[in-house]
């Protein structure tokens, strides 16, 4: 009877430690101390939203004051008319 006392309060003991271990590698659950990370932002529609020149603004060349530069609207137009 002593030896399977001591037995259980060994094993008791030993199975501590582990318990800390296991709980050590394992991520906290979201609370008051801990909040989930707050998301990214996301984008507004349309405003990432690269639209190409069409024909038309091709057939009229690059001028300032468009949305592309001129180095971003000639590869555009060039690509448009290689595709066709």
């Amino acid at each position: 009877m002593l030896k399977a006392v001591t037995l259980a309060a060994i094993l008791a003991v030993a199975t501590i430690p582990c318990a800390r271990l296991v709980g050590a590698q394992t991520s906290p659950t979201p609370g008051p101390t801990n909040p989930n990370p707050a998301p990214s932002p996301l984008s507004k529609p349309g405003v990432d939203l690269v639209i190409n020149p069409t024909t038309e603004e091709c057939k009229q060349g690059w001028r300032p004051g468009l949305k592309w530069t001129q180095d971003q609207f000639e590869a555009f137009c060039t690509q448009m008319k290689t595709s066709k």
